[in-house]
């Protein structure tokens, strides 16, 4: 009887083990998951010039996405930098025939505007997922104060 009851605890923890293996593999990143919404455009230099650039609370450490959804003024602005620095590009599929300088800045995350970002990850070598973050920030342009001229973070 003794054996029997180790056999079965066994088989239970190696079941929970398992489950827990898989819960931490298909988990997002942890970087991910900590950075709250961008709340803010904020004016910053970078490589001489001027360039606003989302944040919370003074830090670029933020994220703008559909689950991550900053505020529609931060949104409209987000998009606005999107159309003037980046029109050139095809939008992501299903919307491969318009371009992102078409998208609408209306301060809504929506699926325009995933495709948007996730053609602007393409044009720029980061994962294409959607989401604005930090691997993002570094690489894209933003808007200077003016809205004129896009410079590289």
């Amino acid at each position: 009887m003794t054996s029997r009851l180790a056999r079965r605890c066994a088989a239970g923890l190696a079941a929970a083990a398992l489950g827990t293996a898989i819960a931490a593999a298909t988990a997002a990143p942890a970087s991910a998951a900590t950075l709250a919404p961008c709340t803010t455009l904020t004016e910053m230099t970078r490589s001489g010039h001027d360039i606003m650039v989302p944040t919370l609370k003074g830090s670029v450490s933020c994220q703008i996405g559909r689950d991550f959804a900053a505020n529609r003024t931060v949104v409209s602005r987000f998009q606005f930098t999107l159309r003037r620095c980046y029109a050139g590009l095809d939008l992501a599929s299903p919307y491969s025939d318009e371009k992102v300088g078409e998208l609408t800045a209306d301060g809504y995350f929506g699926p325009r505007t995933i495709a948007a970002l996730k053609a602007v990850q393409r044009h720029i070598g980061t994962a294409a997922d959607g989401i604005y973050g930090p691997n993002t920030r570094d690489r894209m342009r933003f808007l200077t104060p003016d809205r004129v001229s896009c410079y590289h973070y």
